[in-house]
């Protein structure tokens, strides 16, 4: 047998396995066999949505799970963090194992220093450079931005004011390479200590700088727990919309799990004009990734939900 189809085969059953130990829990979510989505069935409905494999497949090698979201049905992947060699996470490893599995990678998520931090600007355009790099080994065009952490000394107002300006100084950059910066707001209940919650300031920030390379990472979980109202804000702020992520709250699993109405959300959401994907950045409930990955191939098939066109 060749390596290759060595490994596609330890991968596919030690996902079964790890599927087959979440069954034997007493976790009422863990369906039974005929309860999930047989294979091609997801492989339609998953279209839309790509697996993020930071939360998904823990603790399998992170390469590996790029071969175990092709075993359930996924298309496509999002990640955080590329550069982790001690974890088997390089951006050439990384290409390679999704170009094999036939895999889309829809965004990465590099730790950038802190935007807000005047001293930092030389820091920060040493760091999109390698961003910029790190993207076109990838394959990708847009990244996930964060770096709004509270800084000393400075007030809110001021903190939102030099996160503009730095925005507004890499913006060309991009601009020129073709590459968007999704900035992503979080939620003051899982990420203290941050200058940027929910649809406000950073619509504004996004408005003001002005650019097609500086829009907002939408994640759903993150503005349900910050402001709620998802469909409204939404609709405000759908301008600056140029990628999303979701997961159900407060719990952060899967779609069904909590009390967001995804189905509504989501028909909304491309009805607007968002035709891209949608990262699915949660922890399967009872880490049962088979019974998640059903669940919202089952959600998509209930709306119709079109898969993602670019």
């Amino acid at each position: 047998m060749d390596r290759r189809r060595f490994i596609q085969r330890s991968i596919t059953g030690a996902a079964a396995l790890s599927v087959a130990a979440c069954s034997s829990t007493s976790d009422s979510h863990v369906k039974d066999q005929d309860d999930i989505m047989p294979l091609a069935q997801r492989k339609k409905w998953l279209k839309p949505f790509a697996c993020n494999i930071e939360q998904w497949f823990r603790p399998m090698p992170f390469l590996d799970r790029i071969n175990a979201a092709k075993a359930l049905g996924f298309s496509a992947v999002e990640m955080w963090e590329p550069h982790q060699a001690q974890h088997g996470k390089t951006p050439e490893f990384i290409a390679q194992r999704a170009k094999e599995q036939a895999i889309t990678i829809t965004s990465f998520s590099p730790k950038p220093p802190n935007l807000a931090e005047p001293e930092n600007e030389r820091d920060i355009m040493v760091w999109l450079e390698n961003v910029i790099a790190t993207g076109k080994t990838l394959g990708v065009a847009n990244f996930n931005l964060t770096g709004h952490k509270l800084i000393a000394g400075l007030t809110h107002a001021q903190m939102v004011e030099n996160y503009t300006l730095m925005l507004t100084k890499i913006a060309p950059r991009l601009e020129a390479e073709n590459m968007v910066a999704t900035v992503e707001p979080y939620n003051p209940f899982n990420h203290k200590g941050h200058f940027i919650y929910g649809n406000e300031p950073l619509v504004s920030i996004c408005r003001a700088v002005n650019s097609a390379s500086i829009k907002i990472n939408w994640d759903f979980f993150h503005m349900q727990r910050t402001n709620g109202n998802l469909i409204t804000h939404l609709e405000n702020g759908f301008d600056q919309v140029a990628y999303v992520q979701f997961a159900d709250s407060p719990n952060r699993n899967q779609p069904g799990t909590g009390e967001v109405a995804y189905g509504k959300v989501f028909k909304r959401l491309r009805e607007l004009g968002y035709q891209g994907y949608l990262g699915a950045e949660f922890f399967p409930q009872g880490k049962d990734p088979l019974t998640a990955a059903s669940d919202i191939a089952k959600l998509a098939q209930r709306i119709n939900l079109s898969a993602a066109t670019i």
